[in-house]
């Protein structure tokens, strides 16, 4: 039954107001089956295994997305052929997502830092054997400057939050992480065009941007940012300082709001996705 329900809820992103039928569902599941946490499913062309007992693998194994409104904005803009960067990749989502639309002849470089969340996302890259010549994973973290640092989480159950700043929420210990700056590793990876950069490394946003200025202004790609004003705060600045360093390379800012709508924004809310369109 759960199997039969979780597939039909997937296929119910296509109707407004489909996530209330979903949360319905998920409530007479909220407990995992004999113990069994893994799931792996398909769904519209791309196979992903999760584990349910995670907020994050929870809602993309009975939605499909843990949240359409970026996916919808992906398959927009995304086009064949396309290099798509993923910073902050996680077990994979947007990644193999972005490879569906880019298609044989683009290419995903998906940066992951966290052993575990490493192991997930190269396990589902190899769950989609279409996308192995699409996706490289990298297990890194990405920065303003090369170097290492400690990898905090909470004590909930969302795998999406961890972070490198240690605050009085944040202060479970996942061990040491390597750090680059994009610049860098594109120089290292010989990789001479960039069309859509997505960035969401809690709090992190504005040190990754200062170590990608080299490739904002050489390739001026479409930003995706994840912006939440506490995780920015622990970080040492404001989310208005992102606007702040992108204004030279005037790009115009929008909310992506549900499925996927955008609307224009010159101040940023405290916690939002965040479209920039190069003008």
């Amino acid at each position: 039954m759960e199997q039969l329900l979780s597939k039909i809820s997937r296929n119910l992103y296509v109707i407004p107001g489909g996530f209330f039928v979903t949360k319905l569902f998920r409530k007479f599941f909220n407990k995992p089956i004999n113990g069994k946490n893994w799931r792996i499913f398909e769904f519209r062309g791309v196979t992903m295994k999760v584990d349910i007992s995670k907020q994050m693998g929870n809602a993309i194994y009975w939605r499909g997305a843990h949240d359409w409104a970026p996916i919808f904005v992906l398959e927009k803009f995304l086009k064949k052929g396309d290099t798509f960067i993923d910073v902050g990749a996680n077990q994979g989502e947007y990644s193999v997502w972005a490879a569906r639309k880019v298609g044989s002849k683009g290419r995903v470089l998906a940066f992951e830092p966290m052993q575990k969340l490493f192991d997930q996302l190269t396990e589902n890259i190899r769950l989609n054997e279409s996308f192995h010549k699409t996706i490289l994973p990298i297990k890194l973290g990405l920065a303003d400057e090369k170097g290492e640092v400690i990898l905090y989480a909470s004590a909930d159950s969302n795998e999406g939050t961890n972070t490198i700043y240690n605050t009085e929420k944040f202060s479970i210990e996942l061990g040491k992480i390597q750090l680059d700056t994009l610049d860098e590793q594109l120089n290292e990876l010989k990789i001479n065009e960039v069309n859509f950069l997505k960035i969401d490394v809690e709090g992190a946003e504005l040190q990754v941007l200062k170590g990608a200025l080299n490739t904002l202004k050489t390739h001026r790609p479409i930003l995706l940012l994840e912006i939440n004003k506490d995780a920015c705060i622990a970080g040492g600045y404001l989310p208005e300082d992102i606007l702040e360093l992108l204004k030279p390379f005037e790009y115009s800012f929008s909310k992506i709001g549900l499925r996927g709508t955008l609307s224009k924004v010159d101040t940023l809310p405290d916690f939002c996705n965040i479209l920039a369109i190069p003008q």
